[in-house]
């Protein structure tokens, strides 16, 4: 029996609808189980009952018309315990309740499991049969893996299950993860990759000078591609979303990429397509196992950058799209290489069957304002040319909705509209709030910026520069002068304002390919100044060709990550103090005309919560990131699917450590910031203005967004909404009374779909 489970699974995910794998599922359950029925029963939330959606065995009438409540039958029992009911002679039982025209009554017993996904019962699958008898351990544990694996389906669709006093309803309304806010309403156009990396079979070839031509020819192509790309977008979008392109010419040019790809060739003898793939393959390989969601990111673009290359090689020329005048782009993973072929005016929103949200296509469809909607459990044969609803702010799409759906979304997409344009409208706005209170608004960023794009946004300087990512972007560790000029260039663009840099946060879950760490809890692990600090040539290096980019304008303030005590910071201001000195000596200047940057901690391992008072004397400033700091408060990692909805940024532990590093900070006399997601997100912003916080540093996507929030607010409102949340025993209490506070103020729209 169990050797036919793989297959049953197999099928039902094969199945076009998720009508056809219910169907398919009990007819081989009731066949491999030798069964004389096999049914299964899903809960409607809304109307609050268990809907018969598939049956082998009982009537057909009854599939689609029949509705228990929830605690009616054995059917609603087992719904209401949330385990497995096995019974002899079900109709015995007190709570037996008989389907009318369904001819139940020959089948007499029962094993009912319910089906749950992330503790919530989804539904209930039943197996009866007409002797009276019990079911044994075995087929009671194939049954509940099946219903295992059927809740992981149905948890993330949102059926339009029948109800007998609705009208008939055809749309199809899935769940995804919500990546870019908007709502969209369009046709879908699918793309796919015309060569998949899967695709390539390795083969030889005795004609490797031939091979090495038509692989930098290859080379050549894609990079004329990306740098297409980049011109056209250019003006589009921030730098910082920007350079996102500039990692594909990168890979293009890694001299160990394509080092690998060239010895595969020469020396294996293999063909260029076939060494592609092999190395491909590799590298992504190595990539996804990482749990750094910027590294995983690298699987993508090395995929990308690949099936690239493969399309090249196979000297393909049939790549022209008639775009309609607005799609919808759907693909079973959306890449950079795929919005490069869709003219920007006409991509009105992005469906992603894979993807995460710190992915680089999350990331630019933020930053074009483009809503999106990743992770959707959707197969694109049954979506081509439809038409969808995206719903951005809740992560949900609407296959084929009915007109009076669309008219009510027309309405909110006319309101989002509204708003949008009231936000641009105001973007020269200083950031103040409506009593007068002034916030400084930082920017962060990862990459080379350019002042253009933001000079109209009165932001006060850049509250965290990412120093690892120029690391990831080489085949080994820069030289001083090479990161002299990366940092120069930086602290030039933003002479005026002060520009706080990060050192290297590398290490455990943040790799360097040619510097690998196993280590099987990687964010326990080797990391952040732990590991620089083992390896003091690599500090002082850095260290150095930061305070020497720093000579001429002297705006640079360099951070400290992940500090869990004193000792670390010691030892971290002996070294910056001795670099500090040598670079004195060396450009002969004093000490008094080339003072010591300052020099601060992020606060983001709990331990640093309670050691502010040590730490005070010894920096100048503090700042707090709040993702790692959830992560640890709550120990969740968020990029776990498993307990990633366990990840709550307004968990009342959160609120209380926020709350009391700012007391901490005060008591102490120190700057203190947040650079972290939540200083860019609405609830999260008026949270930590109703705590006392008044420096904020947020990704440029978010920077008009909260300004013209702020514009709006009060800070005696919010201190009494924080007062309010303060007592809250869970986050959607803490959440839910902000956005009450945002509902009253008429800015609901910042949190959900519509202009209130």
């Amino acid at each position: 029996m169990f050797s036919q489970l793989r297959q049953i699974v197999e099928q039902f995910g094969e199945a076009s609808t998720l009508s056809d794998a219910m169907n398919l599922l009990v007819e081989q359950t009731k066949s491999t189980m030798i069964l004389d029925c096999c049914s299964i029963f899903v809960t409607n939330k809304e109307t609050k009952k268990l809907s018969l959606m598939a049956s082998e065995g009982l009537d057909n009438q009854v599939v689609g018309a029949t509705h228990f409540n929830l605690d009616e039958g054995i059917v609603g029992l087992v719904y209401q315990k949330g385990e497995p009911i096995n019974l002899a002679n079900v109709s015995e039982h007190p709570q037996f309740k008989y389907l009318p025209s369904s001819n139940e009554e020959q089948f007499k017993s029962f094993l009912g499991v319910p089906i749950i996904h992330k503790r919530e019962v989804l539904g209930v699958l039943v197996a009866q049969q007409r002797l009276p008898r019990l079911f044994n351990e075995l087929e009671e544990s194939f049954l509940v893996t099946l219903a295992v694996h059927l809740g992981s389906v149905l948890g993330g669709t949102l059926l339009d299950l029948p109800d007998e006093k609705a009208p008939k309803r055809h749309s199809l309304h899935l769940q995804g993860s919500p990546a870019s806010s908007g709502i969209s309403i369009n046709k879908v156009h699918v793309l796919q990759a015309h060569l998949l990396l899967s695709d390539v079979g390795i083969e030889l070839s005795d004609k490797p000078n031939s091979e090495m031509e038509s692989f930098t020819n290859a080379v050549q192509a894609c990079a004329d591609e990306f740098s297409k790309v980049s011109i056209t977008l250019k003006e589009q979008v921030s730098k910082d979303a920007f350079m996102l392109f500039d990692v594909y010419g990168h890979l293009l040019k890694d001299k160990a990429l394509l080092s690998a790809i060239e010895l595969q060739i020469r020396e294996d003898k293999l063909t260029a397509k076939s060494a592609v793939k092999r190395v491909s393959e590799r590298y992504i390989e190595q990539f996804e196992s990482m749990s750094d969601p910027y590294l995983r990111e690298r699987a993508v673009e090395i995929r990308d950058v690949g099936q690239r290359l493969l399309y090249h090689l196979s000297n393909r020329d049939d790549e022209k799209h008639d775009f309609p005048d607005e799609i919808i782009l759907v693909a079973e993973e959306v890449t950079i290489s795929m919005l490069a072929m869709i003219p920007p005016d006409k991509l009105k929103g992005i469906v992603s069957v894979r993807g995460g949200l710190s992915s680089h296509v999350a990331i630019l469809s933020r930053a074009l304002g483009i809503p999106a909607v990743l992770g959707v459990p959707l197969r694109l044969k049954n979506v081509a040319h439809k038409n969808i609803i995206i719903n951005g702010y809740a992560g949900t799409i609407i296959i084929e909705p009915e007109a009076s759906l669309i008219a009510e979304y027309q309405i909110l997409l006319d309101e989002e509209n509204e708003m949008k344009a009231l936000v641009e409208l105001e973007a020269n706005q200083a950031a103040i709030t409506k009593d007068g209170c002034e916030i400084e608004v930082l920017l962060n960023t990862g990459l080379n910026t350019t002042p253009d794009v933001f000079k109209e946004q009165n932001f006060s300087g850049i509250g965290l520069y990412r120093s690892e990512l120029p690391f990831m972007l080489n085949s080994a560790f820069p030289t001083e002068q090479e990161q002299v000029s990366a940092y120069q260039h930086l602290l030039e663009e933003y002479k005026d304002l002060p520009v706080t840099m990060r050192t290297l946060d590398i290490g455990g879950d943040k790799q360097l390919s040619y510097f690998p760490i196993t280590e099987e809890n990687p964010f326990l692990g080797w990391r952040g100044i732990r590991l620089t600090l083992d390896h003091p040539e690599i500090f002082l290096i850095q260290i150095r060709a930061m305070l020497r980019a720093n000579l001429n304008t002297q705006n640079l303030r360099i951070m400290l990550p992940m500090v869990g005590s004193v000792g670390e910071v010691e030892e971290s201001k002996r070294l910056i103090v001795q670099a500090w000195q040598e670079i004195c000596w060396e450009q002969h200047v004093t000490e008094e005309q080339f003072p010591l940057p300052d020099i601060g901690v992020m606060i983001e391992v709990p331990s640093a919560i309670f050691i502010i008072d040590q730490l005070a004397p010894l920096v100048d400033f503090l700042s707090i990131g709040t993702n790692d700091l959830t992560q640890y408060l709550l120990a969740v990692d968020r990029n776990n699917s498993r307990v990633a909805d366990l990840f709550d940024s307004y968990h009342p532990a959160v609120l209380q450590a926020m709350r009391l590093i700012l007391e901490q900070s005060k008591k102490n006399n120190i700057e203190v910031s947040i650079c972290g997601e939540l200083a860019g997100d609405p609830i999260g912003l008026l949270m930590l203005l109703g705590l006392g916080y008044r420096k904020l540093s947020m990704n440029a996507f978010n920077i008009n967004k909260v300004k013209y929030l702020l514009n709006k607010v009060t800070i005696p409102e919010l201190e009494a909404c924080t007062q309010v949340a303060l007592k809250g025993h869970d986050g959607n209490f803490i959440k839910q009374t902000f956005i009450n506070y945002l509902d009253e103020k008429g800015l609901g729209g910042f949190v959900r779909a519509g202009k209130k």
